[in-house]
């Protein structure tokens, strides 16, 4: 919004912001879901709010803790959601009331009403193809947008048949029972989008999981 304004026209943004709601819905779906509720992403929540996550508890049945990212927030959500799932709750609670509102940064959702809209449709590693799951630049802001002022390849990056991120994303396997699992799919050389992110269910098992269950094994 500031480019545009100053007239700035050595500057533009390739768009791969994704959305939360659509994605969510496709693994609430899935006939082979294992999930018993969801840590809410806190800084997601931070601009749209504790509101849009109210769907679940609703439509789906499972409870929803937006969390922080200290240490203390993550475990005091997951108890949160030990307790719902305990007492036969299903409700959204915002852990993370100190930075989330219930309706969101309404600033900086006018900002992105403004900015961008949503794609038809976007693939995610593991899950597919999801419609409206993803944004794009506006007609305003076209003069900005790099996929329309240079040629940008529609490249796809699809995972190789052995990796299982799918089912990991969805709890019908754990991530050490991929069969690519700490051999050819680790941090250092990740095939798989559970393993490329540090925080992604893969790499956090790999790098303190993995060593818990080893004692257990031997």
């Amino acid at each position: 919004m500031r480019a545009k304004a100053e007239g700035i026209e050595n500057f533009s943004v390739m768009c791969s912001h994704v959305t939360i709601v659509p994605p969510l819905k496709a693994l609430l779906e899935s006939p082979d879901l294992r999930l018993d509720g969801f840590v809410g992403p806190g800084h997601v929540a931070t601009i749209v709010g504790a509101r849009p996550f109210g769907f679940i508890p609703a439509d789906y049945g499972k409870p929803v803790v937006i969390s922080g990212f200290e240490p203390l927030d993550v475990l005091q959500s997951i108890l949160w959601i030990l307790r719902q799932l305990r007492d036969g709750e299903c409700k959204v609670e915002n852990q993370y009331k100190r930075v989330v509102p219930q309706e969101g940064n309404l600033r900086a959702l006018e900002a992105l009403a403004e900015v961008f809209v949503l794609r038809p449709h976007f693939e995610w590693r593991g899950l597919g193809f999801i419609s409206q799951s993803a944004l794009a630049i506006s007609e305003a802001y076209a003069d900005l947008d790099a996929e329309r002022r240079f040629t940008v390849p529609g490249v796809r990056v699809a995972d190789p048949k052995a990796c299982q991120c799918g089912e990991v994303l969805k709890g019908v396997i754990k991530p050490w029972e991929c069969k690519v699992f700490g051999t050819a799919c680790t941090p250092e050389h990740a095939i798989g989008t559970c393993m490329v992110s540090p925080e992604g269910a893969c790499a956090a098992y790999y790098n303190y999981g993995r060593f818990a269950r080893e004692r257990v094994l031997t």
